[in-house]
């Protein structure tokens, strides 16, 4: 029994530690947003915006953030996350309500760009504390 136990914290353990896996964890979690969208009664939308678009997908994207932030020692493609996780939180929100609204109407609704705008704000926040507080940690004392 303490082998498995040994085998479920370190497989948790190596998912906090590797950026591409968090990657895939922000990824699974959107892509479970649009899923609940799909199979949701339409007279829940309010609560599936306050809990995915307004809760979930913005905390998320800055816990992953903060730990790449932390993890990654150089810089390079590692401010490419908060284009990336922009575009996700504004796809999330054409690929739900503009959508439906498309579907339902008949007509083509524009992706907002102010909500790409704001996940890279959010993703880049997280991506800059976790910087700053991995070269704190790195310092000798």
């Amino acid at each position: 029994m303490p082998d498995f136990a040994v085998r479920v914290w370190g497989a948790r353990g190596r998912i906090w530690r590797s950026p591409r896996r968090l990657v895939a964890v922000y990824l699974g979690l959107w892509v479970f947003a649009l899923v609940v969208f799909l199979l949701m009664d339409p007279t829940d939308a309010m609560g599936y915006a306050l809990l995915f678009h307004w809760l979930l997908l913005p905390i998320a994207a800055f816990v992953i953030s903060l730990r790449i932030g932390k993890l990654v020692r150089r810089g390079g493609r590692m401010w490419l996350l908060p284009l990336a996780l922009g575009l996700l939180y504004m796809l999330a929100d054409f690929l739900t309500f503009r959508l439906a609204n498309m579907l339902a109407f008949d007509k083509i609704n524009l992706p907002q760009w102010d909500l790409f705008f704001i996940g890279a704000a959010i993703s880049a926040l997280g991506l800059l504390i976790g910087r700053l507080l991995g070269r704190r940690k790195s310092k000798p004392a």
